[in-house]
């Protein structure tokens, strides 16, 4: 049960975080200016957020090695989670796109 508990806050907590997220930069102007005109590039490839995901899915399996499986568990949903929002935002499962 505890486990169940935990990935449930940890994917909740990757789905808000990015909500807000995505909020504040389709509602402020100057972050709108920043992220969305002016992209992270990164050796030519515009990041997206959802590597954020990925970032914290890594972080999930280095916990899971050091034998920290409900850290495992949070860090790896919210990563997940992370990447749904993102995934429904964009309309497409995108991590890094080449920059014309």
């Amino acid at each position: 049960m505890q486990n169940i508990i935990i990935s449930l806050l940890g994917l909740m907590f990757g789905l808000l975080i990015t909500l807000m997220f995505e909020f504040f930069l389709k509602t402020n102007k100057t972050l709108r200016n920043r992220y969305y005109r002016r992209h992270n590039v990164f050796l030519g490839y515009h990041t997206h957020h959802s590597i954020y995901g990925l970032f914290f899915i890594a972080i999930g399996i280095a916990l899971y090695f050091m034998g920290d499986t409900d850290a495992f568990l949070f860090s790896v949903l919210a990563g997940v989670g992370v990447i749904i929002v993102h995934t429904i935002s964009d309309g497409r499962l995108i991590f890094l796109e080449k920059q014309k």
